[in-house]
């Protein structure tokens, strides 16, 4: 019994004496930070009153290496921008004002930052960041008893982004993660009508202007600018036109069966909300599109002739934020007119059929996040999509094949090391063939990290395998991808 006595009292010293620590650490860190803080504001100017929708909440995480790092979370209004950053030196007795974008010393993935969505600013040097000063001039700190918090228990596992926000907010940005940019131009789509480029213009501020009769309207935003993106679709009926620079350029799409026009960074009027707009579908009938402005890309493409080919990428394609939450959504979208079920085509309009499937997967690298295959042993990647598809009967009109593949990619080999799947009868239970609607899917993946001492990039791909079988195997999609975050435990 006085052994079992005198360790109960060595537990109990030893436990106070790790709470003592504790507040000393926890108390020395609010010292510096309000110290750090009190100085350094009145270096700044004062807040202006036009940025009254920019707020900032930063907290101190580890990074993968067991480093302390800064997460800037955008908790305002408006998108956001961060110039610099504030540090102390390892000693805590220098502070530093250090530019993002002069110096190496700090960096950030990413410097602008959407409402909703984190940034992560590390340093090098020994400096530890504890405030960032935005292009307004305004400084946000640590909250030190945030901080405090963080340092008792774990929140939960911190996502780095792989793609959200605004990665990519024009189509020609999809070029950066494309493994073959050619798709963009040849060889993607197989169609049963072949669209072949009408007008192509791209320059600051084109002006244009139409009045379409279109089956499908998807309208997204461009966060960084809030210009608008859209991809009209349908057929060229009397009266419907597009002018392009000069009323003398319009074009007529009487004649033209089929067509896909693509406005990118418009600015202007019309009458369509974001969103998308399935007009054929839920109607039964084409709807009535009126647009006049300017934007920096105006593309069209039209079939005439009952051909089927092989075309591009780009007019199947859209990118923009459908929803307004300051992430922007890359699209693949093979969905012309109507709808069908296993006795019919799906995607007919009168005599012709518009079925479209991809040729070969649209593979997107996401080179800008490595993964060290010798640092890291598994990963859980969380994915954020929609899926919608114009098939009645589902699976009674589709086989069960893959349309999107996700995961652990090797640029060299150009083959995924570790890759897990979504087929057609997992997605078809996420949405509502007619009325039109879409339901947004998050999806978590535990991947595996074989060492090979590799650097590995997450990879996703994108298909439409669905290219008809008679009347069976015809379905046309609309695909979704918001964001794709990482988590990575390490060896």
């Amino acid at each position: 019994m006085p052994v079992a006595v005198k360790h109960g009292v060595k537990g109990v010293v030893e436990a106070v004496a790790a709470i003592l620590a504790f507040a000393l650490i926890s108390a020395s860190l609010m010292f510096i930070l309000l110290y750090f803080y009190s100085t350094t504001y009145q270096q700044v100017a004062p807040i202006p009153g036009g940025y009254a929708g920019e707020n900032l909440v930063l907290f101190m995480v580890k990074d993968h290496a067991g480093n302390m790092a800064l997460s800037v979370k955008n908790v305002g209004s408006v998108v956001t921008q961060i110039d610099y950053v504030l540090a102390f030196n390892s000693d805590y007795l220098d502070k530093a004002v250090i530019s993002l974008e002069s110096t190496a010393v700090c960096t950030a993935n990413q410097r602008i930052i959407a409402p909703g969505r984190v940034a992560n600013v590390t340093c090098t040097g020994n400096y530890l960041p504890i405030a960032v000063v935005t292009s307004n001039g305004r400084v946000f700190s640590v909250d030190p008893q945030l901080h405090a918090i963080s340092l008792r228990r774990v929140i939960g596992i911190h996502l780095e982004t792989v793609y959200g926000g605004i990665n990519i907010t024009t189509t020609s940005q999809i070029l950066a993660y494309l493994e073959d940019s050619t798709l963009l131009r040849s060889g993607a789509i197989n169609t049963s009508l072949l669209l072949t480029p009408v007008v192509n213009y791209t320059d600051t501020e084109i002006y244009v202007e139409g009045e379409l009769n279109a089956s499908l309207v998807i309208i997204g935003k461009n966060p960084l600018n809030n210009r608008t993106n859209m991809l009209i679709i349908g057929n060229g009926t009397a009266g419907s036109y597009i002018a392009v620079i000069t009323r003398e350029n319009r074009i007529s799409l009487s004649t033209v069966v089929r067509y896909r026009l693509k406005i990118e960074n418009f600015t202007g009027d019309v009458n369509f909300e974001v969103g998308i707009h399935a007009c054929y579908v839920n109607e039964n009938k084409a709807c009535k599109v009126v647009f006049g402005g300017v934007a920096s890309r105006v593309t069209l493409y039209g079939a005439n002739v009952n051909a089927s080919g092989v075309v591009g990428l780009d007019p199947y394609v859209f990118v923009g934020d459908i929803n307004n939450n300051g992430n922007v959504e890359a699209i693949l979208v093979t969905q012309d007119f109507g709808v069908g079920n296993s006795t019919t085509i799906n995607d007919r309009l009168g005599p012709l059929h518009y079925l479209d499937a991809t040729a070969e997967p649209i593979r997107l690298v996401f080179t800008n996040v490595p993964i060290d295959s010798g640092a890291y042993s598994s990963a859980i990647l969380s994915v954020r999509m929609f899926f919608w598809d114009n098939s009645l009967d589902d699976i009674s009109d589709n086989d069960n094949r893959i349309l999107i593949r996700v995961g652990l990619y090797d640029n060299v080999s150009k083959s995924f090391v570790y890759a897990t799947s979504l087929s057609y009868y997992e997605l078809c239970r996420y949405r509502h063939v007619k009325p039109f609607s879409i339901s947004y899917i998050a999806k978590d993946f535990a991947i595996f990290i074989p060492k090979t001492g590799s650097t590995y990039y997450v990879a996703v791909e994108l298909l439409d395998p669905f290219y008809a079988d008679g009347t069976k195997n015809d379905a046309d999609i609309i695909v979704g991808i918001e964001y794709i975050g990482i988590g990575l435990a390490t060896r």
